[in-house]
């Protein structure tokens, strides 16, 4: 093609995001549906919630990291009554769900180190018992009010934060810490209905 003084360059890459919105533009009525699914997961802004719960005989703490599309990371400890370890485990994701979705949350990713909590809640392990059962219906009612989620069995040490805050939360004595900073639950989410919380205290962390 030299005689004709045409140059030959190879294609350069496309970028994702261009290229995603091109095909939402231009092919939608070609693409199956699994595609255009995942073309409007990165189009998203995903907010990422990880949880934790710990117990010991005198109470049980809870830990909730989440953090937003644009970095910030919200912190919460929350005393509560005693409960068990699955019991606190559940407790902590509910109580990161409603505050997620209290912020106009509608994706989010949920990291948990508990197999059994995200087991049960894609209906991999079945709850036997009739408190997990409610503990069960009341993450997936509120999972419905998200646009898009998962939830994702993490280990230990890759949850180390919201470990933490939940350790923190069981704990007797808070030294060092400031009182206003700690949400104090007097009744488990499952204890009674509509005005089921009674918050002595409550604080939110923001980090950037």
């Amino acid at each position: 093609m030299s005689e004709f003084d045409i140059e030959y360059k190879p294609r350069t890459a496309i970028k994702s995001q261009v290229f995603a919105d091109f095909v939402v533009d231009f092919s939608s009525g070609l693409l199956p549906f699994a595609t255009k699914e995942a073309v409007m997961m990165s189009e998203s802004e995903v907010w990422t919630l990880f949880t934790d719960g710990t117990s010991n005989v005198k109470r049980s703490g809870l830990g909730v990291v989440l953090i937003t599309p644009s970095g910030e990371t919200l912190k919460q400890t929350i005393k509560t009554v005693p409960l068990t370890s699955n019991e606190a485990e559940y407790e902590a994701l509910i109580e990161g769900l409603e505050l997620a979705r209290g912020l106009d949350s509608e994706v989010i990713e949920i990291k948990c180190d508990s197999q059994l909590v995200v087991n049960q809640v894609y209906g991999i392990f079945k709850a036997k018992e009739e408190r997990m059962q409610q503990y069960v219906v009341k993450v997936q009612a509120l999972l419905a009010r998200f646009r898009e989620w998962s939830i994702t069995h993490i280990p230990r040490e890759e949850n180390a934060e919201a470990d933490a805050l939940a350790n923190l939360g069981s704990s007797a004595k808070m030294k060092g810490m400031d009182s206003s900073t700690i949400v104090q639950l007097m009744h488990s989410v499952l204890d009674v209905d509509g005005n089921y919380k009674k918050r002595d205290q409550f604080g939110l962390g923001l980090e950037k």
